[in-house]
């Protein structure tokens, strides 16, 4: 499919779930403006008309909300009905990134200011624990579209669920900052938690309100659960060897934050005994300088460390074809997600 062509069909998409979003924002009865303009901050949708693409930048992707209406477009027609779920899963996830930004103390977000840097940690925890509760209130408006009340449930069961799973990947990420035995495998299952379960709740509550086939709602949980291991391995890549100006942070943020993603961890598996040395007291200082990040890189380089990243990101893209090809679903929304995955294996920013 041509990029004109899936932005066609995806982009009215991400504009109605803006609307949906902007429409529970607008239904609320502000007490504390601030944290509204925070809220708004995040959005961006603090920014005037005429920075229509800037705001769409700012405002995010929105991959996770557009697959959720993409397969209730596929599986029921549809994507409409769904709407307040994904609006819903959008607020959530800007939840778990503001608290992110503040737990890892990065200082922009979609080339901003990250709300913890502009007005503190403090309101960075009220404003995320603020769209945590706005999401469930959201959610509850799929009743409005005429979803039955048992699939209303059943999709606000799915989101908590996949909230509690982020936060249980999210105490791994920062207990294995402090490990020094940490395994591929591990992190595997830390990022299947922390990364991949918003994308599989995407899959799965797009497909379970618009069908009561429970195959097929498994197959794409298990689509998107793959996927979404991919998405962040693919991620972790793109925060060692991406491009600055298409990511929107220093291309080794992450190696002077001396997160332990991916390829760091296989180096440390591969390495050669003196190599593997100098990565574990490299790790062991406060802070890595330019020259201790170059250090990293050529003991990454030595390791094929981004090769074997790419090989397993693609194994897992893989599965979440084949999950996707159990669906037995044939039509436009399906080949617009088959897109979509394929975006998030290849993508560069």
């Amino acid at each position: 499919m041509a990029p004109s062509a899936y932005d066609a069909i995806t982009a009215p998409i991400v504009a109605a779930i803006d609307a949906e979003m902007r429409a529970i924002r607008a239904e609320q009865q502000p007490v504390a403006p601030l944290l509204w303009a925070i809220v708004d901050h995040q959005f961006g949708w603090d920014l005037p008309a005429e920075a229509a693409d800037e705001a769409r930048r700012v405002g995010g992707k929105k991959i996770r909300p557009l697959l959720m209406a993409l397969v209730a477009q596929a599986v029921g027609g549809d994507y409409r009905p769904a709407l307040p779920a994904a609006a819903a899963l959008e607020m959530l996830h800007n939840f778990t990134l503001i608290h992110d930004d503040v737990m890892d103390r990065s200082v922009e977000r979609r080339h901003r200011p990250a709300v913890w840097m502009r007005w503190g940690t403090a309101q960075a925890i009220n404003v995320g624990d603020g769209l945590y509760a706005l999401s469930n209130i959201a959610i509850t408006r799929l009743l409005r579209s005429g979803v039955p009340a048992h699939k209303v449930v059943r999709a606000a069961e799915a989101l908590s669920q996949a909230c509690l799973w982020t936060c249980e990947g999210q105490v791994l990420d920062i207990e294995f900052e402090a490990r020094e035995d940490v395994t591929p495998g591990e992190y595997l299952t830390m990022i299947a938690h922390k990364s991949g379960t918003l994308i599989e709740a995407a899959a799965r509550i797009g497909a379970l309100l618009s069908t009561d086939d429970e195959a097929v709602i498994a197959a794409y949980t298990e689509f998107a659960r793959s996927l979404g291991v991919a998405f962040q391995v693919r991620d972790d890549a793109l925060g060692i060897w991406g491009q600055e100006t298409l990511t929107g942070k220093s291309a080794t943020n992450d190696l002077r934050d001396k997160k332990k993603s991916y390829p760091v961890l296989v180096a440390f598996a591969r390495a050669a005994p003196h190599d593997r040395a100098t990565l574990r007291a490299l790790y062991a200082r406060e802070a890595l300088d330019d020259a201790a990040i170059a250090a990293v890189l050529d003991i990454l380089a030595r390791v094929d460390a981004a090769d074997e990243t790419d090989r397993v990101a693609q194994t897992h893209y893989e599965r979440a074809l084949a999950a996707l090809d159990r669906t037995g679903i044939r039509n436009e929304a399906q080949d617009i997600i088959h897109h979509l995955a394929q975006f998030l294996i290849r993508r560069t920013y």
